[in-house]
């Protein structure tokens, strides 16, 4: 007899699975009755097993510890402490859920082999500056999909954003939360340079953990490589722009004089903030400055999985799937 429900949950949680990712890879069609039937535990264990991105043997067979399939295919960037075990739970979960969003994207147009100045011009033919919501047409517009990750395979994350590819197709999966688009926006426009620069060729999943600083010289080269390309196309310029004397300002200060440059550099003006904070360090000046900038304040990704949810076509998934992504997508129906 296997184990039964409650047992393999254990078995999930012991190699450091959340109880989010656990909930919501747990098919909907499950009942207590049936614990019972050795079919309907065995079927449990590939749903599980497809969405989690562990081997199906390795959950059939009991007292087993669970084994994750893809385990030394990512790059990880800003380490600092994340074990193996940590780092294949983070690198299955993600490339099972980017295998499953590219599978609900319709293939269009290959994302064109242009580089950031040539990116940031067509869309500056059509808009002021380079938003947030600009590239995620762009990215969707080329059969990228990106959504923002409302649960996450461990416990504790610190995941600001990954990149999974799946053949010749991409994903992007976003986990930085924030209640102001730019600071996503950088990391929407670093995950599509690494993309666009050919950096998942050998490493199909790139995955960037929280940091508040540029990579620098002694960084990985990759890393300098998509923290310029991102900061060209939403700036123009490959290094930060800083504004003359801006370190000087108060915040309130730094908020009138991002809005007044904006327009003429093109810059986004809580982009032309973050500028300030990464060439600054002043994050406290900075975030406030963010804060004055714009009239309200929201949930980024509410917005970002909006987009997502009327791009994506599930009905092109497996039934069993289709609840799961949704519940990434923090739709509470799906839980």
């Amino acid at each position: 007899m296997k184990d039964n429900a409650s047992q393999l949950r254990k078995r999930l949680k012991s190699v450091g699975l959340s109880d989010a990712a656990i909930k919501a890879a747990w098919p909907v069609w499950w009942s207590d009755a049936a614990d019972a039937s050795t079919s309907a535990q065995t079927e449990l264990r590939f749903s599980l097993a497809r969405k989690l991105g562990i081997e199906p043997h390795s959950l059939l067979e009991d007292k087993k510890e669970p084994r994750f399939i893809w385990r030394d295919e990512a790059k990880f960037k800003h380490l600092s402490g994340e074990g193996v075990l940590e780092q294949s739970a983070i690198t299955s979960f993600g490339t099972a859920i980017g295998r499953l969003l590219i599978a609900a994207t319709p293939a269009t147009m290959a994302f064109p082999q242009s580089n950031a100045s040539e990116l940031r011009g067509a869309i500056l033919r059509q808009q002021q500056y380079v938003r947030l919501v600009d590239l995620l047409s762009l990215c969707w517009s080329v059969g990228i999909p990106v959504i923002h990750l409302r649960v996450f395979p461990l416990r504790h994350k610190r995941m600001a954003a990954m990149s999974v590819r799946v053949d010749e197709r991409n994903a992007i999966l976003i986990g930085r939360d924030s209640l102001y688009p730019p600071q996503v926006a950088f990391h929407l426009a670093h995950e599509l340079a690494h993309i666009a620069l050919g950096h998942l060729t050998e490493d199909p999943v790139i995955v960037d953990l929280e940091s508040s600083s540029l990579a620098s010289s002694g960084d990985d080269p990759d890393e300098i490589e998509a923290d310029r390309f991102a900061l060209e196309l939403l700036t123009g310029y490959r290094e930060p722009k800083i504004l003359s004397k801006s370190k000087d300002f108060n915040s309130t200060q730094l908020a009138h004089a991002v809005l007044s440059a904006s327009p003429e550099l093109r810059i986004e003006p809580g982009t032309l903030a973050l500028c300030f904070g990464y060439s600054t360090g002043s994050w406290g000046k900075t975030n406030a400055a963010i804060r004055l900038v714009y009239s309200s304040a929201r949930p980024v990704w509410s917005e970002i999985n909006r987009v997502a949810a009327e791009q994506l076509d599930l009905d092109l998934l497996p039934e069993d799937s289709r609840p799961f992504v949704r519940a990434t997508l923090g739709e509470a129906s799906a839980t």
